[in-house]
């Protein structure tokens, strides 16, 4: 239990949506199941209010908007709040300075402002993060994706059979383009019959009038408490490219996706341009109508509706919230240092001379208590892996040396098109000296990539000294330690947005 304090600020209700709330509600739930007392405030409507009290009636809420609302986060930043989370498009002061660890979570370029921790969690947004600059650390893409509790709970459930599909239609809170009447209109071209749950929040006239013209069985609720719970007994969802996207991929459920914002254009097109849902158009939607009938075909297949189910939740772990909660604990607690100055040191690639040092290093006893393999190493098997070493492609090998000579080993290991783990080793002669953190740079310089690219480090839960060298250096949380006590660290070299 600790008594850490957060204050998270969106805004919401009947006119903005209901996303910023739930992905600042998962934030809050997350951290208080870690001890923390957490709070949100903001321009958020009596709806918005009512939901807060439904769904988490722990978590303390509070409406302000205008200056009240300005002089509330700046007086609440520099009282002892230790951490403010921002999660609007709407300006907000600066806050780095008042003592309070800044979080801030932009959706492309909306929302971009200073913070200590910027966060943009839309798919391959480590492709183009706007103005990384103003972040002192970062989270990029889908990994950093906040799914509530609920949806964690449907991961991974399939719908018990039907004889006939079983469509979601749910276009967001504000539906600016009045698209679920059209929708449901649409929907009459994919089968002979199909049951349909519409969600309308508002109550419109259009909406009804369609449910009752459409050849499916059609039932239109408002809010739901749980739409979690209410979408994993459908085969589909049609939906706005907002954040529930993530919530249904988490899930595995399939989709069609509408654009139906300018906020909402990068992720959609990320997530059709992946394949991760059916692309149903943006504005001026001349063709909804036959996109919606495309649909036909993943409908009629069972299988290929189990195999997009499985892709999806491969996509999206769910770790989401534990990743930006545990970062938010961490940078308390190990501030990220300034770069370090690693000009005395030199960086070349290891060649077959050096396997005599690499052995040496390898075989000593501290180093062997925090690798993966604790055993001591056979010379002739040293050879043999440096030699396969050399010669991988997946694999960049590099000494470290000072004036005096070499000083340290660094690996780059590719763990995937975008991962490369990386594993460093002192001289033991060497250790003890503050060396650690200019070769870790120095290491971080020779791996010379095209971004975007994730530099990862997995470390032993009992090697303190190595997790705090990669935590002041910007890794911050990716996942908690496996059953061998392993532990992975992670940071972005992102792309920046192109400017204009």
């Amino acid at each position: 239990m600790n008594d850490r304090r957060a204050l998270l600020h969106c805004n919401a209700g009947v006119e903005y949506g209901m996303g910023h709330l739930m992905r600042a509600l998962a934030l809050a739930g997350t951290a208080q199941r870690r001890g923390w007392n957490a709070a949100i405030v903001g321009d958020i409507d009596e709806a918005g209010i009512d939901v807060v009290r439904r769904l988490a009636p722990d978590v303390s809420v509070r409406t302000a908007r205008g200056a009240e609302l300005t002089r509330e986060l700046e007086e609440r930043a520099s009282e002892g709040i230790d951490v403010v989370h921002l999660d609007t498009y709407w300006d907000v002061p600066d806050l780095t300075g008042t003592g309070a660890l800044v979080s801030n979570m932009q959706d492309g370029e909306y929302g971009v402002r200073p913070a200590h921790l910027a966060i943009d969690a839309n798919l391959g947004a480590e492709e183009h993060f706007a103005a990384p600059e103003l972040g002192g650390a970062r989270m990029a893409g889908i990994d950093a994706a906040v799914i509530r509790e609920q949806v964690l709970a449907q991961r991974g459930d399939r719908p018990a059979p039907s004889p006939h599909p079983r469509i979601l239609v749910v276009m967001g809170g504000t539906d600016p383009h009045d698209l679920t009447a059209r929708v449901i209109a649409a929907l009459d071209g994919i089968a002979d019959r199909a049951e349909l749950t519409v969600i309308d929040p508002r109550g419109r006239a259009a909406v009804a009038d369609a449910a009752a013209a459409s050849r499916h069985d059609v039932t239109v609720i408002g809010f739901t408490d749980d739409l979690p719970a209410l979408a994993r007994g459908h085969d589909l969802a049609v939906t706005a490219a907002g954040t529930s996207v993530w919530d249904f991929a988490c899930m595995g459920l399939p989709m069609g996706l509408v654009c139906a914002a300018d906020n909402q254009v990068a992720g959609y097109r990320e997530a059709v341009g992946r394949g991760l849902a059916v692309g149903l158009g943006e504005p001026p939607y001349r063709d909804l109508d036959e996109r919606i009938a495309s649909l036909r075909g993943l409908l009629a297949s069972a299988e290929a509706l189990r195999e997009e189910s499985g892709r999806l939740t491969r996509v999206v772990d769910g770790l989401g919230a534990w990743r930006i909660v545990a970062a938010w604990e961490q940078l308390l607690d190990t501030p990220v240092g300034p770069a370090r100055d690693h000009r005395p040191l030199t960086v070349r690639p290891a060649v077959m001379d050096d396997a005599g040092l690499l052995f040496e290093w390898r075989n000593d006893p501290g180093t062997r208590r925090g690798s993966r393999s604790p055993d001591e190493l056979d010379w002739d098997v040293h050879r043999s892996w440096l030699e396969r070493s050399l010669a991988d492609a997946g694999r960049r090998l590099f000494v470290v040396e000072s004036v005096s000579g070499p000083v340290a080993t660094s690996r780059w290991d590719r763990l995937s098109d975008t991962d490369w783990e990386c594993s460093i080793t002192l001289a033991p002669a060497q250790r003890g000296h503050g060396l650690a953190a200019a070769v870790l740079a120095a290491a971080e310089d020779a791996l010379d990539l095209e971004p975007p690219y994730r530099m990862r480090a997995d470390i032993h839960v009992d090697n303190p000294a190595s997790r705090r060298l990669f935590e002041r250096a910007g890794y911050l949380p990716h996942l908690p330690p496996n059953d061998a006590g392993f532990l992975a660290l992670a940071k972005w070299r992102v792309r920046p947005a192109a400017a204009g």
